[in-house]
């Protein structure tokens, strides 16, 4: 079995301590994945991955995408109100070249479950089924406290454990509008996984839903308008870094535009995305870490 994993972020400290989020959330991806995609978008300077590089274990199987400012903006048709990291055609990006058997769209502020749980859950799955995996919380206070007080990323894989054994499953139903039986989690984007075939027939995130919000529930409504079941688990054990408001950065202020929660969900029926959904009619270069 390979999974493989979409990770989308920019160099731009959202929701601070992100160069120390990222760490924790990259190395256990590339300790519990076969295959990592991780998509730098509209950075202004340099990609995150290189500010966090010294401090990532290496198997080979990390795979860099940058998205320049000009790029992105080319990308978005120069909308002004385009998400700054804009999530849907960032995360198209690696879920059209991810090659795993099933794949995972994730976040930056996620540390991954372990491989031999996840592996075990995946063998008693039904593969025509689209899944999200309900996170669990941990925070610095609790971080620093089990590293005595400092940050510690070598020890990443120890903290992960303890966190393990200290936590229960979090049930946090969710409906974000009326008609919207498909959110099922809160936060149901922070892990969303299915089988590569289901990926590329529903053709990854909508495209057209390139602001803030709404874009996760999309595609698991996506998933069902497509023939494919709809469900939520609450292990294996994964751990959101707490990081503020979220909200894609609509809450924070840094994107000043949503989607439309009425053309996400409700109107939402079988993909607009086109055959080159992803940009697959592109080539677009990456480094192997």
């Amino acid at each position: 079995m390979k999974i493989s994993a979409v990770i989308v972020s920019r160099n731009d400290n959202y929701g601070g301590h992100l160069n120390e989020r990222a760490t924790y959330c990259l190395n256990s991806a590339i300790e519990t994945y076969d295959e990592v995609f991780y998509i730098d978008w509209n950075s202004s300077t340099h990609s995150l991955l290189y500010d966090v590089k010294d401090n990532l274990i290496t198997k080979g199987n990390l795979k860099h995408i940058v998205i320049t400012p000009e790029v992105a903006k080319t990308l978005t048709n120069n909308d002004p109100h385009a998400q700054i990291c804009c999530e849907v055609l960032a995360r198209n990006i690696g879920l059209r070249r991810a090659m795993g058997d099933w794949v995972v769209s994730t976040n930056i502020d996620i540390i991954a479950p372990k491989r031999e749980e996840l592996e075990s859950t995946l063998n008693n799955l039904n593969k025509d089924t689209f899944y999200t995996i309900s996170r669990r919380h941990t925070d610095w206070d609790q971080i620093k406290k089990f590293h005595g007080g400092e940050i510690k990323f070598n020890e990443w894989n120890s903290l992960r454990d303890y966190l393990i054994e200290n936590s229960e499953e979090r049930h946090f139903d969710e409906k974000t509008v009326s008609g919207d039986d498909y959110s099922v989690i809160n936060c149901c984007g922070d892990f969303q996984i299915a089988p590569r075939y289901v990926w590329d027939e529903i053709r990854g995130m909508e495209e057209d839903l390139i602001y803030s919000l709404y874009a996760d529930t999309n595609v698991q409504k996506k998933a069902v308008m497509h023939g494919f079941e709809l469900k939520a688990l609450y292990n294996p054990a994964l751990f959101h870094i707490e990081h503020g408001k979220g909200g894609g950065g609509f809450l924070d202020g840094i994107n000043k535009k949503t989607n439309d929660p009425h053309r996400a969900i409700v109107n939402q029926f079988k993909t607009y995305n086109s055959d080159t959904w992803g940009f697959n009619d592109i080539e677009i270069e990456y480094e192997t870490i």
